[in-house]
């Protein structure tokens, strides 16, 4: 299998002012939180409580969607039938869009403790049945057969479903995304489903049942763990116009994994032990290996390492952590350190983790 990655860019010592706006914006965002809630023990509860019980939810959507679309205008809600004999669960989703992710994740952070009749969910779980209507359409989960091209730890899928010949456009794409959700869960998909692709026809002798997807997803997850269960690192190899490349990344390499981590600081550290090729030589590896280290401590749990780059005596450091606090400062001053030249930080807010996907294989 051919693995590309990027290679290492040069970097400038600058933040990124527009995350001045981005904030100002998650500041907007985290306010609509605490208003939905309020609103929600206001009286929101009750609304709601009466309008599934009268099986009419039509009096309650205007004020829930108003409400939601004020968080973010891109996240998705609907109610379904809870678990453990919670009869209502209430779900506001990123329904796909990693950039929404931290703000679903902020409004279940501060939704109240399920009780008799409610749970509260950022994630949609896989559905009970075997159907959904789409566009008024209905599209048996039994019909739907899928292709699925594994990687290391991705899963790029090519629905076959006979009822997308009806639909138009995009609805084809966006069927076979809800398809995915609905057998498999929100929560699989976003961590281990790469590209989504549709397709009316027939599909080949490689196809297999979608009820079959589930089992190859969490397989691809136990590929994906170490011994102890947690997430495990990935060795990448490349060639670059610049020469060899390696990369160590840690998976699954998603929004989803840390939500609340939503800058990424690009640390460009200079290596001069350099072997042919342009990679680090033994006189190097131990200092490297011990600055990463020093780093993380310093973010004192604000962010983490995903992943690193090194190639043409230059290693490239991942970090994503929490733009509300001060932790891309901490980085920088915890470099100030590194005798082997001159460390560059460049700070981009990114709560889809774009930065890192050319290394998501």
């Amino acid at each position: 299998m051919a693995i590309r990655a990027a290679r290492p860019r040069q970097l400038s010592r600058s933040l990124d002012f527009s995350s001045v706006r981005v904030e100002t914006a998650r500041l907007r965002s985290d306010r609509a939180v605490s208003a939905f809630w309020r609103w929600w023990a206001d009286s929101g509860r009750a609304r709601s409580s009466a309008a599934l019980a009268s099986g009419d939810t039509r009096r309650v959507v205007p004020e829930i969607t108003s409400h939601v679309e004020a968080i973010d205008p891109g996240l998705a809600w609907e109610f379904t039938a809870g678990e453990d004999g919670l009869p209502h669960r209430l779900t506001v989703t990123a329904a796909g869009v990693p950039e929404l992710r931290g703000a679903a994740r902020r409004w279940l952070a501060q939704a109240p403790r399920g009780d008799a009749s409610w749970s509260f969910a950022d994630l949609r779980e896989p559905v009970r049945g075997c159907a959904m209507y789409f566009r008024d359409h209905r599209l048996a989960f039994d019909e739907a057969e899928v292709v699925v091209d594994l990687g290391l730890s991705r899963a790029d899928v090519t629905v076959h479903h006979p009822g997308f010949a009806a639909l138009r456009g995009s609805d084809a794409s966006i069927a076979a995304y809800l398809l995915l959700d609905a057998v498999c869960g929100e929560e699989q998909v976003e961590t281990w489903v790469g590209v989504i692709r549709s397709n009316a026809t027939a599909p080949g002798d490689d196809a297999v049942p979608l009820a079959d997807l589930p089992r190859i997803l969490t397989e691809l997850e136990a590929d994906n763990q170490d011994e102890l269960g947690e997430p495990a690192w990935q060795i990448l190899h490349a060639d670059t116009v610049a020469g060899p490349l390696i990369a160590v990344v840690r998976v699954p390499l998603v929004a989803l994994s840390a939500p609340e981590f939503d800058r990424h600081v690009a640390v460009n550290v200079p290596y001069t032990e350099v072997e042919a090729g342009g990679l680090p030589g033994v006189g190097s590896l131990p200092g490297l290996r011990d600055l990463e280290d020093h780093l993380v401590e310093h973010l004192e749990g604000n962010g983490e390492c995903v992943g690193a780059e090194s190639c043409a005596g230059a290693r490239l450091m991942h970090f994503y952590v929490d733009s509300t606090t001060p932790a891309h400062e901490q980085l920088r001053a915890a470099t100030c350190g590194w005798d082997q030249g001159e460390v560059t930080l460049e700070v981009t807010d990114d709560p889809g983790w774009r930065k890192v996907q050319h290394l998501r294989v």
